[in-house]
């Protein structure tokens, strides 16, 4: 994920500190100065902050203009998490020398935390040309980009990120989180700004699927199939569906309605592949796979998970005997390759795979030196790749043509590009429900693909753990997500993030005292972390320990004053301290995170604690009519997407 401090931030605030040089050459009336000057560094080493802020004060009323005294300064404040304080003071030294990388990195990380991202991106891009590694100032950049929408410019920055990480499984790592990250954001605007669209509906039942969460997968692809029957995939998404439910007529009838309009649908042919594999109809399979070969031979190469149903090595193996009165042919290799790792035949999988590359190698050659056409019709790649060259002749595209871009490089699994593609056709379509789908599972994609090289370079790594403790936690097995993130704080103790997450869940676990311990510990690693306050804060609101929760929570908003779930917690505490004035403050900046009218609820009642009858009725009628319009089932689907961080 794209983070703003990050854990080894600190060191490098403290490695910014300017010493003047010339200042310690002068001697008379300036050794107060130095003094001063002196006894703010001393009290930097030794952890004294406050005690910086004021020498560092002292030695600015007697030099004003001194730059070096005036970033000291900024720095201690910015480490206090006095964003306000840092950032003025900072802004000072910009000016004077323009060119001083301390000041504006961290001028540029203090408008930020103070969700003032707009005003950051100008430091931050001045850094970033005087020093193209700096990572801190890309990661800050990245972290505008994305508050502002631009999500093109956010994945610049996610990609010069990885160029400039030596280690390449944390490379591939943090390239992920940043794509999860990006999706997790798109996820959050359609949830608010298109939930009841066909591709609303659609994004729910993608991510139902990706959950292993087949009934409420289904509810949403009818539910978009309602609103929109002929939207291209959704017959496919909602047959394959069918296929894991083992609801084989179903999916078969919902293949088929794919194929009506688009008789060589890649998804549906090889759905139908699936559902004559699990009925044990053999030649029919096959019979889809050779039409899928004349039509999209390089599609077959990518499908190393066909079948993703469980048909059991006794079918498995029946269905190679079968098989074997077939010709020996690609789409029977294609076949043979999975069932025979189905039934454990792994020497004679091999066999088969490298037959079937060895075939596609063959038929690349003879097109291209005959010149000559698949039969039938020319190879959906070929027409991909045609589509792909004319669009990109073309300058400038408007949103319609970026987002055929985009779907073009998507069926050539040029994922990077086709996401640039949606990524610049999102601002011109408007933000347009098919963009933000298109882009947001584009970024899925890749961040699946930088999590699979995780696995590739380091299996047993403790970013591996991490990650598949973040897929377990998706679906829900939060004792597996447990038992993961306690292997990967083994291999790494020193990590916060790991114990912020095992404190998270032990809290969805109604588990106070192991959460507790967790988030303590994260804390002890890194006092300043956000997230890790705020939870510890929301602890003891669920505990009713609301003057325990206050300071907690008024930390967390000190150091990310984006955090949103942290206002709405410490509302909800102030209200319960009896505090309703500073409650509304806080919940009425947190309104764009209630889907289901509990914030709108609890600022009725702080308005009505205040006296406030026409804002508290107000309040109450938009919560009755967000719950009405609210079933149970978007909370249960969105809820984690929606506080991933």
């Amino acid at each position: 994920m794209v983070s703003v401090l990050h854990p080894f931030l600190f060191p490098l605030v403290c490695t910014a500190f300017l010493t003047p040089p010339s200042l310690f050459a002068q001697q008379s009336s300036e050794q107060a100065i130095v003094a001063h000057f002196q006894a703010g560094q001393h009290a930097v080493k030794s952890g004294q902050l406050e005690l910086a802020v004021a020498e560092f004060t002292k030695v600015l009323r007697l030099s004003p203009s001194l730059v070096e005294a005036q970033v000291n300064l900024g720095l201690a404040h910015h480490l206090l998490g006095q964003y306000g304080e840092s950032v003025a003071v900072l802004a000072k030294a910009a000016r004077q020398q323009p060119d001083l990388v301390p000041a504006n990195l961290f001028l540029g990380i203090g408008y930020l935390k103070l969700g003032w991202h707009q005003k950051a991106v100008g430091p931050l891009e001045r850094v970033v040309r005087l020093e193209p590694a700096n990572r801190e100032a890309r990661r800050a950049l990245a972290a505008c980009r994305l508050a502002d929408g631009d999500y093109r410019g956010a994945a610049r920055e996610f990609q010069a990120l990885f160029t400039l990480e030596p280690d390449k499984t944390e490379a591939w790592f943090q390239l992920g989180r940043n794509y999860t990250e990006a999706a997790s954001r798109l996820v959050r605007r359609m949830s608010l700004e298109h939930r009841r669209t066909a591709w609303g509906h659609r994004l729910a039942g993608d991510l139902y699927s990706q959950t292993q969460r087949w009934g409420l997968a289904a509810q949403e692809y009818q539910e978009a199939l309602t609103i929109d029957p002929a939207q291209p995939g959704l017959h496919g998404n909602l047959g394959s569906v069918y296929v894991h439910q083992g609801k084989l007529a179903e999916a078969s009838a919902e293949f088929r309605s794919e194929l009506q309009p688009d008789p060589n649908n890649e998804q549906a042919l090889l759905g139908l592949a699936e559902v004559n594999l699990a009925k044990g109809e053999v030649g029919a399979a096959r019979e889809q796979v050779e039409q899928l070969w004349k039509s999209s031979p390089e599609f077959l190469v990518f499908q190393s998970d066909f079948p993703g149903i469980e048909l059991g090595r006794d079918a498995a193996q029946r269905l190679i005997a079968d098989l074997h009165t077939s010709p020996g042919d690609v789409p029977s290799h294609f076949l043979l390759v999975a069932l025979c790792r189905i039934a454990g035949e792994t020497d004679k999988a091999h066999e088969y795979q490298v037959a079937l590359l060895r075939r596609m190698k063959e038929r690349v050659q003879e097109r291209s030196a005959t010149g000559r056409e698949v039969p039938e019709q020319l190879c959906q790649a070929r027409r991909y790749a045609a589509c792909v060259q004319a669009l990109a002749s073309k300058s400038p595209l408007d949103a319609a043509g970026y987002l055929l871009l985009g779907k073009a490089r998507l069926a050539l699994r040029q994922f990077e590009a086709a996401s640039d593609a949606f990524a610049a056709a999102l601002p011109l379509a408007r933000d347009g429900a098919e963009v933000i789908y298109r882009l947001a599972r584009s970024y899925q994609v890749l961040a699946d693909e930088c999590f699979s090289r995780v696995e590739e370079l380091a299996p047993d790594s403790w970013r591996m753990h991490q990650v598949r403790a973040e897929a377990y936690k998706l679906r829900y097995e939060d004792e597996r997500a447990i038992g993961e993130y306690e292997r990967a704080a083994q291999l790494r103790p020193d990590a916060p993030e790991l114990y912020e997450e095992l404190g998270a869940l032990h809290l969805i676990k109604n588990s106070p005292e192991e959460a507790r311990a967790a988030l303590e510990k994260a804390l002890k690693l890194e006092p300043s972390r956000p997230r890790t306050l705020y939870l510890l804060g929301q602890l003891y609101v669920t505990g009713r320990e609301q003057e325990k929760a206050i300071p907690y929570l008024q930390k967390a908003l000190r150091y990310d004053a984006n955090l949103l779930e942290a206002r709405a917690t410490l509302g909800k505490a102030y209200l319960r301290a009896g505090r309703p004035g500073a409650a509304v403050s806080e919940l009425e900046k947190a309104l764009s995170l209630d889907f289901y009218g509990d914030l709108h609820y609890l600022l009725y009642q702080a308005y009505r604690g205040l006296g406030k009858v026409e804002l508290a009725r107000s309040a109450l009628s938009r919560s009755e009519e967000m719950r009405k319009n609210s079933v149970a089932r978007d909370r249960d689907k969105l809820e984690r997407w929606l506080k991933k961080d």
